[in-house]
């Protein structure tokens, strides 16, 4: 009788969970377009070049996403509220009844960040025509990161941090269109071109046609670009800035999946991602790649450490280190060898492209590693007496006193890197200077709540356009500083929920982690992403990755806490 009432009770279990087992099916087709589509989407059809591939990116992406997004949440409400009513006749605890210990949570935050931007939208609508309220919408004047972005990610996020079930799978699509973007992004430095070989008059049929949308699909899309501007356009992303933040979020997320999984598949498939990554990150020749992915090896480094995985941390650096290496030869064959000149703009890029550095940091790291295994076998046993925490802690303020130091030399010597002016970080010096000076003349209403979304171009333009033009020969239309677009466009509000937002999660996905790898790789990407921000651009085509990462890291811990109840 009593094995009959278990059977009962699982079969009842069972049916109850068909609630679940809907939103789980909607957020992975959902995380499937975002992780796999999303980053390859192009607008291929079109009267004229200048509305395809490059030239056509930023609407393609938005539209996308919009569309994407939008679809998810119609189908996720109705599952939410199916699964609300089943589990209620099954008379079992719905998944939105799951309650958090914490007063402050990562959704309360993005309730008051939506609020800051339907705020900062009202300020465009009653400035009397200063910033247009369609811009502010729509954020036609700021890449289409207007007030509809916002809500739509935000409501986006809502939905998806209230229940992911998620497993490494999806992430093995996310690994398949990484290695794509890169293969392109490598085919494109090397100005490795197969359709030139075909007679422009060539046009496949039958089974020919399908293998030869590879070729035509990775080295058409800088069809009408100026070749002297080749190096600025790259991979499936277009400008090399936005390359370089799809590069830390994805490099942030395989080398965490290549730490702290055990499956060799995953092992495997994540170490080429993270070599090619080596790669790719000099040819995004952007500084924000390699300051992201510092803050990211350097958090990675403690949890590694925390979790006795500092080895493996340390091979996958290797392998990292390996990819340079090889993009160092690889330049030195475009030059030398073929001929041909690549532009350096400077920076990071340029400073690690010498062949004695890329090899000595090889040698070095495998030296490292070769200690590190010989001190773990011969001191095993000290080293599990020693209190780890207090070790992260040194470690922490020693690291602190040493960046405050190197700063301090820098500027006293007047090393350009720490010299701050109007030419510091390819002119990001001016637009911060600028932006932050907007922000105090600003009248109260507007520090508070901001001038719109899409208002940095119209406030340059109205105030600096002549000086702008003669400092920086540009026109910007962003202030190249998450924090500091989040202060202009948003306000005080709007730069603080967001700053709330980023800390709740990351510290929300931490402490309910549990030692599970998929959460480490939404912390990773998170962090990856919120530092590049700090000299990079928001956009609809990397942009929603930070939040997507942000939800899914959310839903996962509670889907954990879920599985415990």
């Amino acid at each position: 009788m009593g094995k009959n009432k278990a059977v009962a009770k699982s079969d009842k279990y069972d049916k109850a969970k068909l609630g679940t087992d809907i939103i789980n099916v909607i957020n992975y087709i959902f995380l499937f377009a975002f992780l796999t589509i999303y980053p390859l989407v192009f607008r291929i059809k079109g009267q004229s070049v200048s509305e395809k591939y490059y030239f056509n990116i930023t609407r393609t992406r938005y539209e996308f996403f919009i569309y994407l997004s939008i679809g998810y949440i119609l189908l996720i409400i109705v599952a939410y509220i199916f699964e609300g009513v089943w589990t209620y006749y099954n008379k079992r605890k719905s998944i939105m009844s799951t309650k958090d210990d914490y007063i402050v949570t990562p959704e309360r935050f993005m309730w008051i960040f939506i609020l800051a931007n339907f705020l900062a939208y009202l300020m465009a609508v009653l400035d009397d025509g200063l910033i247009s309220s369609d811009v502010a919408f729509y954020g036609t004047d700021a890449r289409y990161m207007g007030f509809l972005s916002y809500f739509i990610m935000g409501f986006s996020f809502v939905m998806l941090s209230r229940y992911a079930d998620v497993k490494l799978p999806i992430f093995s699509a996310f690994g398949a269109t990484t290695f794509f973007s890169y293969l392109v992004a490598i085919c494109q430095h090397i100005d490795f071109d197969l359709s030139r070989f075909k007679n422009e008059s060539y046009k496949p049929t039958g089974i020919k046609a399908l293998f030869e949308i590879f070729p035509r699909y990775l080295f058409r899309l800088r069809n009408g670009i100026k070749k002297a501007q080749y190096n600025v356009f790259i991979s499936t992303f277009g400008n090399i800035n936005i390359f370089a933040s799809f590069v830390v979020i994805s490099l942030a997320v395989f080398i965490c999946m290549y730490v702290f999984t055990d499956k060799l598949f995953y092992r495997i498939m994540s170490g080429v991602i993270i070599t090619m990554g080596g790669i790719v990150i000099m040819i995004a020749n952007s500084d924000s790649a390699y300051i992201g992915m510092c803050a990211v090896c350097f958090f990675l480094f403690l949890l590694a450490y925390r979790q006795g995985l500092l080895l493996r941390f340390v091979q996958g650096i290797i392998l990292m280190s390996i990819g340079n290496l090889c993009v160092v030869l690889l330049n030195k064959y475009i030059s030398e060898v073929m001929g041909k000149s690549y532009d350096k703009r400077g920076g990071f890029a340029q400073a690690l492209d010498r062949l004695g550095l890329a090899l000595i940091l090889v040698v070095l790291i495998v030296l490292i590693y070769i200690f590190m295994r010989l001190v773990n076998h011969f001191f095993v046993e000290k080293l599990e007496g020693i209190n780890k925490n207090k070790v992260i802690t040194c470690i922490l303020a020693a690291s602190a006193a040493l960046l405050i130091t190197i700063i301090i030399i820098g500027h006293t010597r007047h090393i350009p890197a720490f010299t701050f002016n109007y030419k510091w970080g390819t002119f990001r010096g001016y637009i911060w200077t600028k932006s932050y000076e907007l922000f105090c003349d600003a009248p109260l209403m507007n520090k508070l709540f901001g001038y719109g979304n899409g208002s940095v171009k119209t406030l340059m333009n109205t105030y600096y356009y002549d000086e702008m033009v003669a400092v920086t020969n540009k026109v910007y239309d962003n202030a190249h500083n998450e924090l500091l677009q989040y202060l202009l466009t948003t306000g005080l509000l709007g730069m603080f929920s967001y700053i709330g937002l980023c800390v709740t999660s990351f510290v929300y996905i931490l402490k309910n982690s549990h030692g599970r790898v998929i959460a480490y790789m939404c912390l990773s990407a998170i962090l990856g992403y919120f530092v590049q921000g700090l000299i990079n651009i928001n956009q609809p085509i990397t942009t929603p990755f930070m939040f997507l990462f942000m939800a899914l890291g959310v839903g996962y811990v509670r889907y954990l806490k879920v599985e415990e109840r």
